[in-house]
């Protein structure tokens, strides 16, 4: 996982300038699954696109799945495992007859609060079929089939891998039916297939953005799959290549991915996915997000979470809502029997660009600047409870385009009240979305005892 932030980073400093590229992809989706070993199951996937040259169009493509076993009566997971996919790809389009695609990457199954993991490095090449990556729709057919060798393995023996998915549609007044089927393949000597096949409804939000409910029957037998059988039932929201480069107003699906590596061998890699449905009235509207983090260390791998969800209202530049904020920590492929956990009702305020590459007040010559102050009554926490408070803030400033194009920015982060963190960085905003920095983190939930860390790290917004 470092050598793969190590290539995100130098990734941020070597993309040649984008010329008429898709629009990034995402979607989150959150599903129950009727299983003897799960109960919860979220999805983040995103497709980024870094740049378009001789017809080809070049792709970061990631995915990370969790299997939740069950809650506790805190409003803390129990986190069985994460299965991940990040890939490099190359996309042509062939006109009528669709697009091939030809990638390199690494796919894994890691264990939560236990230890096991298995992981395969692939070189792939694919066909898809014309419109398949948009989210609204299209009608009719679509679908896309993949194969795979396996370069390199751990903890599993395999050689190739395989992927199918059909999915058909029919718009019926203001909304499409249909049913999507999947077949995921390991080949080898711990080989096997997943197997998912369901109806599912979906809702144009417009611009290539929609929203989904789904039912599928699982059936698992991939390795780097979930693993179990049952029913899954559950919803998705999603944003596909048709979409357009800015979206000033909800609905929005958007995000980051971010890696790099520290002082000690340190690894951080951040999947960070972003929704606002369409306003309720005025500009009001329903919002959520899921940050996944891990940050590696010797005696360690720390895997937390922050969930935020809540309602929102828009005043020019600034939001102002009231959420319900989780945090849960882990460890990833290693033993660990107690969760750590806080939840949180707060309200607060922060400006438009804050988590995005553009500042959101402009400060004239000054540059500009954006920031997230929330407070609120902490409901449980694994640390004591001895504070009945809780507040985190943030600001960022940037300074003046150099060029038009590149910021220097400073930014600080602090959270207070039953733990404590803080992180301050320096760094430079790219074009194309692109975050470089230096950062210095410290924080009290994590497992490692070395809960200080220095970072370079490259951040791509989508």
């Amino acid at each position: 996982m470092t050598r793969t932030a190590l290539l995100l980073a130098t990734l941020a400093l070597a993309a040649p300038a984008r010329s008429q590229e898709p629009a990034p992809e995402a979607k989150g989706a959150l599903a129950w699954i009727d299983s003897d070993r799960l109960d919860l199951i979220g999805i983040l996937e995103a497709r980024v696109p870094l740049a378009t040259t001789g017809g080809w169009s070049v792709f970061i493509d990631a995915q990370a799945v969790t299997a939740i076993r069950e809650p506790t009566s805190n409003f803390t997971f129990l986190v069985d495992e994460v299965d991940y996919r990040l890939a490099f790809e190359a996309s042509r389009s062939i006109g009528r007859a669709g697009a091939v695609t030809v990638g390199a990457g690494e796919r894994g199954a890691t264990l939560v609060d236990d230890v096991g993991s298995a992981v395969v490095r692939v070189a792939t090449v694919a066909w898809e079929a014309p419109r398949f990556r948009q989210a609204a729709g299209p009608d009719g057919w679509s679908g896309r089939v993949e194969a795979g060798a396996v370069l390199q393995h751990r903890g599993l023996d395999a050689v190739a891998t395989g992927r199918g998915d059909l999915r058909y549609l029919h718009r019926v007044g203001t909304v499409r039916l249909g049913f999507d089927a999947a077949v995921d393949a390991l080949i080898g000597g711990d080989g096997g297939s997943d197997l998912t096949a369901g109806p599912r409804l979906e809702f144009d939000l417009g611009e290539d953005r929609r929203a989904g409910l789904y039912a599928r029957w699982l059936r698992g037998r991939n390795p780097l799959g979930l693993k179990t059988d049952g029913l899954v039932v559950g919803f998705d929201i999603a944003q596909g290549s048709a979409a357009s480069a800015g979206r000033p107003t909800p609905p929005e699906v958007s995000g980051l991915l971010a890696g790099g590596a520290g002082d000690g061998g340190r690894g951080a890699v951040e999947f960070l996915v972003r929704v606002a449905l369409p306003p309720m009235a005025a500009d009001t509207r329903v919002e959520a997000e899921v940050d996944a983090n891990v940050l590696t260390a010797p005696d360690g791998n720390d895997l937390f979470y922050h969930y935020d969800a809540g309602v929102a209202h828009a005043w020019g530049p600034f939001t102002a809502g009231g959420w319900f904020y989780h945090r849960s920590n882990h460890l990833l492929n290693g033993v660990n029997p107690t969760v750590a956990s806080l939840n949180v009702l707060e309200g607060g305020i922060e400006t438009a660009g804050w988590a995005r590459p553009e500042p959101g007040v402009a400060l004239g010559r000054a540059g500009g600047i954006d920031f997230r102050v929330r407070a609120g009554w902490l409901i449980d926490s694994t640390f004591g409870e001895n504070d009945r408070w809780h507040a985190r803030a943030g600001v960022r400033w940037a300074g003046p385009a150099w060029g038009g194009a590149v910021r220097a920015y400073a930014e600080a982060h602090l959270e207070r009240g039953d733990v404590s963190a803080s992180s301050y960085a320096v760094g430079l905003l790219l074009p194309r979305g692109w975050d470089v920095r230096a950062e210095a983190r410290h924080d009290e939930e994590l497992y490692s005892s070395d809960r200080r860390a220095l970072l370079g790290i490259a951040t791509l917004y989508f």
